[in-house]
């Protein structure tokens, strides 16, 4: 079987950083990974990391001409980044959410640059559920990013299905990031209420979406396309009204 070629924008952090560690060194894997500052120490033939801010199109684009010179066409394509910034920037977070993510994806289209064997010919893009809802934290900027996300893999689902291309989406709620592992130890508070409102009793891990890429982006979901997949542990199962109304498990009134 050939190596097929995974490229990663946005994975030096976070749930992007735990799919480049998972991919690394596993066979038949070749990984290119956009991010501003790449620094895996993998020492891998199969890794290659590119420094590039992804609103710069022009750097963009010839990074990706190096990455399939390097490593041949693309299997799989994941979008996970976002503009990180103290402040409300929407202009920045279209640029590099939304623009960013149609430049790749029509690039990689115009110059034929995915394998011959469609059958596992995947985009991935990794949204929020703070697509569909409100998370008085994050400002409007992320939100709009997330959502643009959804309805870019279901635009790009139906454009590229007749050329062998799945396009899915996946939201996450909380997860649970090694960059964030202090603040949670400080804050024992927090994920006690996390596990009394999550159905299944824990926060997610980086792992959790890892494996629901993974699965997207392999044959087994060849028939797949156009979907957003909720990784919440049942989160958001319950009414708005229900949780009001009737306290979570382990608290009374």
């Amino acid at each position: 079987m050939a190596e097929r070629h995974f490229l990663i924008v946005g994975g030096t952090r976070g749930t992007g950083r735990a799919l480049v560690s998972h991919l690394i060194g596993q066979e038949e894997i070749c990984v290119s990974v956009f991010g501003r500052n790449p620094d895996f120490d993998a020492r891998s033939p199969k890794l290659a990391q590119y420094a590039v801010d992804v609103s710069n199109r022009e750097l963009l684009l010839s990074c990706i001409d190096k990455a399939v010179l390097k490593f041949g066409k693309l299997m799989c394509v994941v979008f996970l980044q976002r503009h990180r910034a103290a402040k409300d920037d929407l202009d920045m977070e279209f640029a590099v959410s939304i623009r960013a993510t149609r430049d790749v994806i029509e690039h990689l289209v115009s110059k034929q640059y995915f394998a011959e064997d469609s059958r596992a010919n995947s985009i991935v893009l990794v949204s929020s559920i703070a697509a569909q809802f409100v998370a008085p934290e994050q400002p409007l900027s992320y939100h709009i990013g997330k959502a643009g996300f959804s309805q870019l893999a279901r635009f790009y689902a139906l454009k590229l299905g007749p050329m062998g291309i799945r396009v899915n989406s996946v939201s996450p709620c909380v997860v649970a990031k090694e960059e964030a592992k202090e603040f949670f130890a400080k804050n024992e508070w927090l994920v006690d209420r996390y596990k009394m409102f999550i159905p299944l009793g824990r926060m997610g891990k980086p792992q959790d979406i890892v494996n629901v890429i993974m699965f997207l982006a392999s044959e087994q979901a060849s028939y797949v396309t156009g979907q957003d997949i909720v990784v919440d542990g049942g989160l958001t199962l319950r009414s708005h009204e229900s949780l009001v109304r009737d306290p979570p498990r382990g608290e009374q009134p």
